[in-house]
């Protein structure tokens, strides 16, 4: 027998009001205790995001449809741009730990608008391949950032992070709608606005005042005993390979998706694509968030892996584009729980003066597994209207699913 409940009275229903009025306010109180730095930071990663997928989305199909350019000449140029990104920060983590972090991050603005401009105005295959090196190298700018927000106390830390997600999905949205404007121009007009804003974000870059490395108590070490420290972390280097499958299925979002959706619309779409991306990345990322405070980090990752799997396995239901809108909607989700918890997970492991380092190592998984990604995505995508590549993808994130579960249900991050 159920019991029945009184309907709540008006004082109660205002006191509850109250409360909920209450928890806002402290949450914008905790965002603005934030340091100036780490909130400049913030920014300039909003401007970084918006900046590079005012042209990221369309590379793959500039490469294909104004350069002419083979799959293994696509393939070639993508890795060759995510490889600068994932392992360049591998040492600029270090660097940024024992110097000043401001260097790191203005040399990443600059190579990230040298490199795009060179893939918007150049044609031949050295060309590419050098400024795709170039544009990957501005990745260097984002560790310096996760060790500021990392050094947070709780509940700081937690609610930089999840700031630090709705921005970087803000700029998903920007970027590409920015990007659809600019095509009526010309196919490489992306990619000259989006070079011109990272030159800009060197102005930002030179307000920012943080300290060069950890904290004023620790002695500075050596890039080397950075690395020694990092490596040495045996559940680092766990998470290290369980996130390789995540990389790359991430890139797909880069390559296979792009594809498809050309060849179920047209190239408009894919900002269409990458606008549901960003969109359901900022809704959903304060439930994301009340999840990892209610549950804790620990099952986060096999639940974006489960997420990210049903939404690219279900592409291969339907050849209507909004079929794949809804498919990309669902992923998005997937994707917030594994980068939100992941950034909180590395900010577990991270300590001291070597925040930044732990940051730029874990870029080597993306190198790795997003290598995999570009190669196999382009190949498998060949044929974009086919269903097999988004079995295997769904598949990849199944497996990934049960072994993360299985890996962090014994041990509490």
């Amino acid at each position: 027998m159920t019991s029945v409940q009184e309907p709540p009275t008006s004082e109660e229903t205002a006191a509850e009001a109250g409360r909920g009025r209450g928890r806002g306010k402290d949450r914008l109180r905790v965002i603005a205790e934030l340091p100036r730095a780490v909130k400049l930071g913030l920014a300039t990663l909003f401007v970084m995001n918006a900046a590079t997928y005012v042209a990221f989305p369309l590379l793959a199909v500039k490469l294909t449809t104004v350069d002419h350019a083979s799959a293994v000449q696509i393939g070639t140029t993508l890795t060759v741009f995510l490889l600068a990104a994932r392992l360049t920060p591998v040492v600029a983590g270090p660097l940024a730990d024992r110097y000043d972090p401001r260097i790191v991050m203005a040399v990443g603005a600059l190579a990230r608008g040298i490199g795009f401009l060179g893939l918007g105005l150049g044609h031949g295959t050295g060309q590419l391949l050098t400024s795709a090196f170039l544009a990957g190298v501005g990745a260097i700018y984002e560790a310096p950032v996760s060790a500021m927000l990392a050094a947070q106390p709780e509940p700081l830390r937690s609610r930089a992070f999840a700031l630090e997600n709705a921005l970087l999905n803000a700029g998903v949205i920007g970027g590409p709608a920015l990007a659809a404007a600019l095509l009526a121009v010309g196919p490489r007009a992306p990619f000259v606005a989006s070079g011109v804003l990272f030159v800009l974000l060197l102005l930002v870059v030179r307000g920012i005042t943080m300290p060069g490395g950890g904290s004023e108590q620790e002695a500075p070490q050596s890039v080397l005993r950075h690395f020694k420290n990092v490596l040495g972390h045996r559940w680092f280097v766990g998470f290290w390979l369980l996130m390789l499958p995540w990389w790359f299925l991430f890139t797909q979002l880069g390559v296979a998706v792009p594809l498809r959706s050309d060849a179920l619309a047209d190239t408009s779409w894919i900002s269409v694509l990458y606008l549901a991306n960003g969109v359901v990345g900022i809704t959903s990322i304060l439930f994301v968030k009340r999840l990892h405070d209610r549950y804790g980090a620990r099952l986060m990752p096999a639940l974006g892996y489960l997420l990210v799997a049903v939404g690219f396995g279900s592409v291969s239901l339907s050849q209507s584009p909004w079929w794949l809108l809804a498919c990309v909607a669902l992923y998005s989700v997937g994707e917030t729980v594994i980068l939100f918890s992941s950034q909180l997970i590395l900010a577990s492991f991270a300590g001291g003066s070597t925040r930044a380092s732990f940051f730029g190592i874990y870029a080597g998984s993306w190198a790795l597994g997003g290598s995999v990604g570009n190669y196999a995505g382009s190949r498998l995508a060949a044929d974009p209207l086919s269903h097999t590549p988004w079995l295997l993808f769904g598949a990849v994130g199944l497996v990934a699913a049960v072994v993360a579960a299985l890996t962090f249900s014994r041990r509490e991050i």
